[in-house]
């Protein structure tokens, strides 16, 4: 057992002193290779010239390759040397580890000798107990004796942990034939778009000013459906993960996915967020950024129908609406169906009515993506099918995320046209009687033949005649479903065409140029378009106006019933006129919305006007109405006038010129304080036969009217003597006079009217009687919509207007405009059209 624990100890010296020998051999090698590392892997051989760099590296590898000679030259160390290692690290005396291998010579060899030296043997190897051969020791400390060996180490450890960049990339580019690239360091961008419906801007996360506000509130608020866009360069393991913020701890969202890439060293992450989450990016296991963001839901549409809907006498809808959304709503649909309830009880008797499509219900929105909008829709459903049936109407409306809301359930009977000639109502009747039971298929032919048998006094047009008879032609000849319903199509086109005359198609040409008007309006097209399609849509009217006149004439002739006088409702040719000079005005100034109202009151007149309304009413504009016009014209001349006179200059203000060179006071086309004079003098005298006038008719001119005149005879002494302020104070009250006038004229001849004389009144009010002293409406009147009502802007400011619609374009058209500026322009014009 001694003899084996000999051994060991004996093989353990030799390799101590293996390693030791190589060891020191080793020193300088490592030195100079640790110095030639530290200094490729700082990066500074990247900056050096390539002679240089590839020196530096040729003398290090050099220095390395001569200094590790020594290696070539170590030899295994013999038995002999680790038996005096082990005997020296033991403290042993007189070599006991040496001598325990030792054996008799042969000459001396005896029983007696042989028995001593195994006492004096077994007697030494139980004193060699212990032994210990010792760990290898380096001798660096002699070789090096500089101890150059510890700055290098330092160098190398400081290169490896402080160095930025990467130090692959750095021992690459020093080893590279040519310019070396410089390594790239970690750098991504980070930012939030919200939906574009929502028109909020997108968020750059990653900015010095988010950055810092981020300090004070970690927390984030961006719009349901934002997406989240992350852009990651110089990453060795990029990722992106979503935890959830509710519990206690961050658990990963399964459900938040982002979409990645990973390509050249670029990352690029892309995620939509539908959930509040704590969003973190990392490199491997360094986490680089992180993010608190919550989301601000996105609420459903909110719609509802103000009120009961309205029929026409035309057989037309109106429905007022109200709607709201959070940002703004997409579109309105209108959904039409037959009620299960009727009049004569529920269900139906026949089958007829499936036949029939539901009827469509267009609602356009006035501008794009309304935050909140009340309006009023209507269309001429009377030649649908359902006309006269009750019906369940639901409005939804849908945003721009696609959430729709829906209206409660309206249940109302579908508005019908009455018609007034005794062919068409025969016709209509027919046509119900299809509409109701196909089966009575032969009854109608048999009641549509009787009419075609003596058609004289009856039918008065020959193309009349062939209409019906081939309607009749094709119920003798039933295919299928399709030729009904096409034979109900027919007759009503029959019984409009015979109701109407030659009505029907100058109201159809109307309309599609009141439809186009409406739609470029909408658009916001160029004033030179607006311009040209209210001039067809004048055209058009004139052509209508003249034949509802003739239409009436014909009426008459024939002894039917005029149903506009019948109802009361009288309209001038006067009106529609000014209705369509105030569309016009409106739309050149930039007042879109204000133009779309009136004509959507266009479009009601239009639809409840009948034959005799239009030449009636111009027959009723004479007498008291005329001279209530007058009045309203000398009130519209005195505020113009007083518009003039504002603008005029102050003395000593007159040489002062703007910009374009002319004088401020005559840039509205007035001739001074000496024109204004002589204009403010006329209008006078026309109030002096005005008054004369009403004297000659039987009526009282009230007082204020000769206050009027004082006021306007002061206003003209003031504007020779180019007093502006006071000449306007008069005027003021000349105009102030010359409404209370109005009003007390208008009172009697309503009460003349209520004594059997002529009342010409507009529904008992004189024009311009809708205004107190100060131009404003009054709480007894409605909202200022009207022909009879002053909704337009003064003519300074519809010029101003012109004038900054103008520089908005140019300045839109501008090439080194910055972007952030030409999307503002831009979405300025869009709400101005």
């Amino acid at each position: 057992m001694v003899t084996t624990e000999i051994d060991r100890k004996i093989k353990a010296a030799r390799l101590a002193l293996a390693w030791e020998s190589l060891w020191a051999a080793l020193c300088w090698p490592l030195i100079i290779l640790m110095a030639l590392v530290a200094v490729t892997l700082s990066g500074v051989l990247i900056w050096v010239p390539d002679i240089i760099r590839f020196s530096v590296l040729l003398v290090g590898v050099a220095a390395i390759a001569w200094t590790a000679r020594h290696v070539l030259q170590i030899r295994w160390p013999n038995t002999h040397d680790a038996m005096r290692r082990v005997e020296t690290t033991s403290n042993l005396a007189n070599r006991p580890v040496s001598t325990s291998r030792d054996t008799l010579a042969p000459a001396s060899w005896s029983e007696e000798s042989h028995a001593l030296w195994e006492e004096h043997r077994l007697r030494q190897l139980g004193h060699l107990k212990n032994l210990k051969a010792g760990f290898p020791r380096s001798s660096w400390r002699d070789i090096d004796v500089i101890a150059l060996r510890v700055p290098v180490t330092m160098a190398l450890v400081a290169t490896l942990f402080l160095v930025p960049g990467d130090e692959f990339s750095n021992l690459a580019n020093s080893m590279r034939v040519g310019a070396a690239t410089p390594s790239k360091s970690i750098s991504f961008d980070a930012w939030l778009k919200p939906p574009v419906y929502t028109g909020k801007p997108p968020l750059l996360l990653t900015s010095p000013a988010e950055i810092e506000k981020l300090k004070a509130d970690s927390e984030i608020l961006t719009a349901e459906n934002a997406g989240l866009t992350l852009r990651l360069d110089g990453a060795r393991a990029p990722r992106i993960a979503f935890y959830d913020l509710a519990g206690d701890k961050p658990a990963e969202l399964p459900d938040l996915k982002a979409k990645t890439k990973f390509e050249n060293g670029l990352y690029e992450a892309e995620a939509r967020l539908t959930r509040p989450a704590l969003i973190k990016v990392y490199d491997g296991n360094t986490e680089l950024a992180a993010w608190h963001v919550s989301i601000i839901p996105d609420q459903p549409p909110a719609i509802a129908l103000q009120g009961e809907p309205k029929t026409g006498s035309m057989g037309t809808l109106a429905l007022k609406w109200k709607a709201t959304d959070d940002y703004g709503m997409s579109g309105i649909t209108a959904q039409i169906d037959l009620s299960d309830t009727q009049e004569d009880g529920l269900g139906f008797t026949g089958n007829g009515v499936f036949l029939f499509d539901p009827p469509k219900f267009p609602i356009a929105l006035r501008k794009a993506a309304p935050k909140e909008e009340t309006g009023t829709s209507s269309a001429d459903l009377a030649s649908h099918p359902w006309a006269g049936l009750m019906v369940d109407l639901t409005l939804e409306a849908t945003d721009a995320a696609g959430q729709k809301t829906r209206t409660a359930v309206k249940t109302f009977k579908l508005p019908e046209r009455y018609f007034t000639k005794p062919l068409a109502q025969s016709l209509i009747e027919q046509r119900k009687m299809l509409i109701r039971d196909p089966d009575q298929v032969p009854k109608v032919v048999k009641l549509l033949k009787a009419l075609l048998i003596y058609p004289v006094g009856l039918i008065e047009r020959s193309g009349t005649h062939l209409a019906i008879a081939t309607v009749v032609s094709r119920l003798n000849n039933l295919h299928g479903p399709d030729d009904v319903v096409e034979a109900v199509n027919a007759l009503w086109q029959i019984a409009v065409a015979i109701e109407d005359g030659d009505v029907g198609d100058a109201r159809a040409a109307v309309e599609a140029a009141r439809k186009a008007l409406e739609k470029a309006l909408a658009e916001g097209a160029p004033p030179e378009e607006i311009k040209q399609l209210m001039e067809k849509l004048r055209k058009s009217m004139d052509r209508y106006l003249e034949a509802m006149r003739k239409e009436a004439e014909k009426r008459q002739a024939q002894g039917q019933k005029d149903n506009a006088a019948r109802d009361g409702k009288m309209i001038s040719r006067q009106d529609i006129q000014k209705m369509l000079d105030d569309i016009e005005k409106l739309s050149q100034s930039g007042q879109k919305d204000k133009a779309q109202d009136m004509l959507a009151q266009l479009e009601e007149l239009l639809k409840n006007m009948q034959p005799g309304m239009a030449q009636n009413g111009e027959q009723d504009q004479s007498g008291n109405q005329q001279m209530l016009d007058k009045l309203t014209d000398m009130m519209r001349k005195q505020q113009e006038l007083m518009d003039k006179t504002l603008r005029q200059p102050q003395p000593g203000e007159g040489d002062q010129l703007n910009p374009e060179g002319d004088n401020p006071g005559n840039r509205s086309g007035n001739m001074g304080s000496e024109g204004l004079a002589g204009e403010q003098g006329d209008l006078a005298r026309q109030l002096q036969q005005f008054m004369q006038e009403l004297q000659n008719n039987g009526l009282q001119g009230p007082p204020s009217f000769g206050e009027a005149g004082r006021q306007m005879g002061d206003a003209q002494k003031s504007l020779e003597q180019q007093e502006r302020d006071q000449a306007l104070g008069q005027q003021g009250e000349a105009l102030s006079q010359l409404r209370e006038g109005a009003r007390k004229l208008s009172r009697e001849m309503q009460a003349r009217g209520r004594n059997g004389q002529d009342n010409s009144g507009r529904e008992g009010e004189a024009r311009g009687d809708a205004r107190d002293p100060l131009g404003r409406p009054t709480r007894t009147h409605e909202d200022d919509y009207g022909p009879d009502k002053n909704m337009l802007p003064s003519e300074l400011a519809i010029r101003r207007a012109r004038e900054i619609l103008e520089n908005l374009r140019a300045r839109a058209n501008r090439p080194d405009l910055p972007r952030i500026d030409r999307d503002y322009i831009e979405r300025l014009l869009r709400g101005l059209y």
